[in-house]
């Protein structure tokens, strides 16, 4: 699995800094009505990253954006309907630039400036990037919310803190387009910069390293604010390597949520940390109740 996938498979239960049930996957965008009201579709003024002084992104990076149909209480999400071993999925799944994980993954150059100047747009067409031709969606009128997410590049992805945000409120007709509030850019910021956090600690099996692969982690959570004052989280994503220590990449500052799944076992914990601030720590030790943490809410 990916890191984009794994992350994508996890973070589908999180907006911003509130929680989303899991995406259904018992459905289809044909099932989610329209609204005709939108016009052409609907708009995001973000602008894309910025470097912490404001200016072009000292490094290059994606951003994955995940479509929401439905309502944000009860999301579905077209472009993670799909089966690889059977190859089907939502009847528009040709349209998703990631099958299995988000609609659009745009890539961006260091130095790069705004990578979308005119604001992030979802029409009610896409091109059928499989057979060619375009596809008739209604994605954009469709649309319950949009999920923005920042990779950086890999080579700096321990460095820089991993942005998101979520908007579900799309009310302001303009130019043929409905519009959502305006969240402007998102500065990159590093551990060294102020109001971040990062995560870590010891992890083993009643005292030894677990194997490689056995262990996966998301991390959800902080508050920061856009250049229009807008609020974003940021999350990060860890993956089990046989290592008896985890650590995270950057974080903002603030409360964060853990979800640890044990993959031996299929036990799940999830684990709220307060008002996290620099460098903390979190010890794990899968062979205990509650990994270790007697206030961890666990399934499995």
């Amino acid at each position: 699995m990916t890191l984009t996938r794994m992350a994508v498979t996890l973070t589908v239960a999180v907006a911003a800094a509130t929680a989303l049930p899991r995406a259904a996957l018992a459905a289809d965008t044909r099932d989610y009505p329209a609204v005709a009201s939108r016009g052409n579709g609907v708009a995001v003024p973000f602008q894309g990253f910025v470097g912490a002084d404001g200016r072009p992104t000292p490094i290059g990076g994606a951003v994955g954006v995940d479509l929401v149909l439905g309502s944000t209480a009860r999301p579905y999400l077209p472009c993670q309907h799909y089966n690889r071993q059977s190859g089907t999925g939502d009847t528009f799944v040709n349209a998703c630039q990631e099958k299995g994980s988000y609609a659009t993954y745009t890539r961006f150059p260091a130095g790069s400036g705004l990578v979308f100047p005119h604001g992030y747009f979802v029409g009610n067409t896409q091109p059928d990037l499989v057979r060619g031709g375009v596809l008739n969606t209604d994605w954009g009128a469709r649309t319950a919310g949009l999920s923005f997410e920042f990779y950086p590049d890999p080579r700096y992805d321990a460095e820089y803190v991993h942005s998101r945000f979520y908007v579900d409120a799309f009310t302001r007709p303009a130019n043929g387009w409905t519009y959502s509030v305006d969240f402007g850019s998102i500065p990159l910021l590093t551990a060294t910069d102020p109001n971040t956090a990062r995560l870590g600690g010891q992890l083993t099996v009643a005292g030894r390293p677990p194997a490689p692969g056995r262990v996966s982690m998301t991390i959800f959570g902080g508050t920061a604010h856009s250049s229009t004052g807008q609020p974003i989280s940021s999350f990060a994503v860890y993956a089990g390597s046989g290592s008896s220590r985890w650590t995270t990449s950057p974080l903002y500052a603030g409360s964060q949520r853990i979800t640890i799944v044990d993959t031996a076992t299929r036990r799940q914990c999830m684990l709220d940390r307060l008002n996290v601030r620099g460098n903390v720590t979190v010890d794990f030790d899968l062979a205990q109740p509650g990994f270790g943490h007697p206030d961890s809410v666990c399934t499995g």
